[in-house]
């Protein structure tokens, strides 16, 4: 596990500070940097917690698993930002 929870919760904070990772799923970003270096492992409730926040299974964070998480659609909130304004300004 050690070998490649880092690596998968790497390739899940993209690229995400590992203080804003670490708030969105609850824990102090110091706890998340020592699992990303692979100091300490998180609590299963925790490995539960940011594999239902991120989309993924816990067997794929794990390590128990290949196959990749789904793909996240895409950010579109400044586009639907952007669209919104401008319905405003026409009221």
């Amino acid at each position: 596990m050690k070998i490649i929870l880092p690596d998968r919760l790497r390739a899940l904070r993209g690229t995400m500070s590992q203080s804003d990772f670490a708030a969105k799923i609850g824990v102090k970003q110091t706890s998340y940097s020592s699992w990303e270096r692979g100091i300490k492992d998180p609590a299963a409730q925790t490995v539960a917690q940011i594999a239902s926040t991120f989309g993924v299974s816990a067997d794929w964070l794990l390590g128990l698993s290949d196959l990749p998480p789904a793909p996240s659609p895409p950010d579109r909130s400044a586009e639907l930002k952007r669209e919104i304004e401008a319905i405003l300004k026409k009221y």
